[in-house]
This record gives structure tokens, sequence and C-alpha cells, in this order.
């Protein structure tokens, strides 16, 4: 199998591709660094149909839209193959995160989510132009998330306020060519999966990897990975104190240059916590038959990590006291969440603990 991606990449490239290592990462593709006469190159190959075959389009289009990203080097599109170039083995912001180091790991948060937004910003011009880059439905996951939380958890019907909330959730998922016109364009080209260990920091700055979930949406939804922090990440742990704080504010600054009237208040505020909002509830609906069967861990092995209790619980937790004021409806669900996995999960429902790096810094 190995032998027959690098023939492959190696056709598209026009170059010899050698030494092919795997570099792991999930069952959804197969990764290699290989050495190209060039130097080294890392190639990608989605194999199968049907969700391979859109992630393979997601992170082509991706690649060729977001700065900070690998250089697109060649695709194959019959065989789902890419070769990019090798960003090194510098540390992910999880290495740092969970490291021994609370100044590398402030400076690099904080470095981290100002390229993350520069990127997210630069790439504005040219999200109604990226056809290819479909929208995910957030709005309708956090609406399951919902209802599994009244219908599973909490056994009751929805009230008026909570429909109302979760339909002014649901418009982030509009695009700027529907979206109301007395609002400022906030589309952006999105990694979407913005999680710690998919940023590398090399000799130029943090690059963003693995952008198979890249599409076009309300760049609040990108902002939500700092105000949380990290919305569908399983490095998910207590961050110090002013630590988010301090993340949306550089989210913010770096992205003001691009898109100045997005980031003016009131509206700013109340769209981040919209995304905030949007993905407890999502993240809810995606891990809760997980918590249910007590899963131990969501991220890889051999990392430290919650379990899928402990992040359900707290996400829960955050978003009760986050949005008391600008979603009531919402925090009020998520305040009675909490108080049952209290109730019924107990101490596998115990509150995660600080990041490594911060665990000696408070």
């Amino acid at each position: 199998m190995t032998d027959d991606v690098v023939a492959l990449a190696s056709a598209a490239l026009g170059a010899t591709l050698t030494d092919p290592r795997p570099l792991g990462g999930s069952d959804r593709s197969t990764v290699l660094r290989c050495q190209s006469p060039a130097g080294s190159v890392v190639v990608k190959q989605y194999p199968g149909g049907g969700a391979a075959g859109l992630a393979y389009a997601r992170e082509v289009a991706g690649l060729r839209a977001l700065d900070r990203t690998p250089d697109l080097l060649a695709t194959d599109d019959e065989h789902r193959i890419l070769v990019m170039t090798d960003l090194g083995t510098g540390p992910t912001l999880a290495d740092l995160l969970l490291g021994d180091d609370p100044a590398a790991a402030w400076d690099g948060a904080l470095g981290w989510v100002e390229a993350l937004a520069d990127a997210l910003g630069r790439s504005h011009p040219t999200a109604a132009d990226t056809d290819d880059l479909p929208a995910h439905d957030t709005a309708d996951a956090a609406r399951t998330g919902a209802r599994r939380l009244l219908d599973d958890v909490l056994q009751r019907p929805a009230d008026p306020t909570l429909e109302d909330e979760l339909a002014a959730i649901s418009t982030l998922d509009h695009r700027d060519a529907v979206r109301d016109p007395d609002l400022p364009a906030a589309d952006v080209v999105s990694p979407t999966d913005t999680c710690p260990d998919n940023a590398v920091r090399t000799p130029d700055g943090w690059r963003f990897l693995d952008l198979e979930g890249a599409t076009v949406h309300h760049v609040a939804y990108d902002a939500a990975y700092a105000a949380m922090p990290f919305s569908t990440c399983w490095c998910v742990f207590d961050p110090p104190a002013g630590f988010t704080d301090r993340l949306l504010d550089r989210f913010a600054a770096a992205l003001e240059p691009h898109l100045p009237a997005v980031v003016r208040e009131p509206g700013w505020s109340r769209a981040v916590d919209l995304a905030c909002a949007a993905w407890i509830l999502a993240m809810t609906g995606w891990l809760i038959d997980g918590a249910d069967e007590d899963r131990p861990r969501v991220g890889p092995p051999g990392v430290p990590s919650p379990s899928y209790r402990q992040l359900l619980t707290t996400r829960w937790r955050w978003g009760a006291e986050r949005l008391r004021s600008s979603l009531p409806a919402v925090a009020g669900l998520l305040r009675d969440a909490a108080t049952w996995a209290d109730a019924v999960w107990g101490a596998s429902a115990a509150p995660v603990g600080p990041y490594r790096a911060f665990a000696h810094d408070e």
C-alpha cells in the first residue's frame, strides 16, 4: 500500500520520492514523510470514496486559500493524493501546553492565536469564491445536542426562549451572501479543526495542519477556539487565570486590520458567545453516547486527556457561567446538565485540572 502511494505521489510531483516514513494521525488518511530531490515533503492520501473524497477536496481547497499552511506541491485527484511541503518536527501547541515550561506555553498560545486570526483575515477576500468548501452544519449539530440533553438527560420540553436562542445560533451558519445586509461580512476560509495538535511552530512562525475539515464560515467559530479554549479538541484542561481573555483579545487585534467592522462591539462578543454555544451543544451531541459508556479518554493514547464525561461536564460548567447574560436559556440548559452530571456521573465527571504547563504556575 505504501509503495503504491509513494509511486503515485512521485508521478504527481514529477520527481522520485524515497524513504517513506509514516507520520501517524487518524485512520481517515495515510500520511508519509518522504525525501525528494529538493528535500523532505509530506504525502497524504485519503483512501476510499464518499467522505474521503470530500475531505480531500476540503484539504486541497484549504491549502490553496489559506496562508500559514504547508505549500501544496502536487495533487492526484483520481487517487486523492496530495504532496505538500514538510513543516518539520517543531513542537505543536499541544506539546507546549502539556509540557513543563509555563512561559513557553503562554508565549506559544499567544503566537498561535495571532497567526490564526491573521491567516483567517487574509482569507476573507477569497471566501466567496471558494465553491469547493461546503459549509458544516454546526448550528444543526447544536440543535441535535440540545435535543439530546432535553430528551435523554433532563427529560423535559424546550421552552420558547431556548428555541429563540437556537435560532439565533443558526444565523452564524448563513453565508455573507444571504446574511443580514446590515451586518458586516464575516466569512473566512477556516481549517475548522484548529486544535493545539494541528499547529506546528516553525522557524517562520506557527503553521496549521490537517485541513480535511476546511470550510467557509463566520470567523466567530474560530474565535471560540480562543475563548473556550479549543472548541472541538481533546486537549481541554483548565487554563490559568486570564489566559482565554488574552487569547481572545489577541485574536481580535490580529483580525481587526482585515475585518474591522466584525470585531466592533457589541456585535463581536455576541457572535463569539453564539459560536461558543454552538460548539458546546454540538460536542454534546457528538460525545454524549461515549460519556454514557464512560469512555476513559477523548485524546490519543500516550498523552494526558480528559474522559468523555470530564470533557462534557467541563464544557457545560463553563457555558453555564459564560453564557448566562447573553444566552440565558442555553446557559440554564447547560447548568442543569452539569448538575445532573454531578449527581449521576459523580466522581467520573470531576474537573479536568490544569494544563500540565501551568500546574505549578498558579
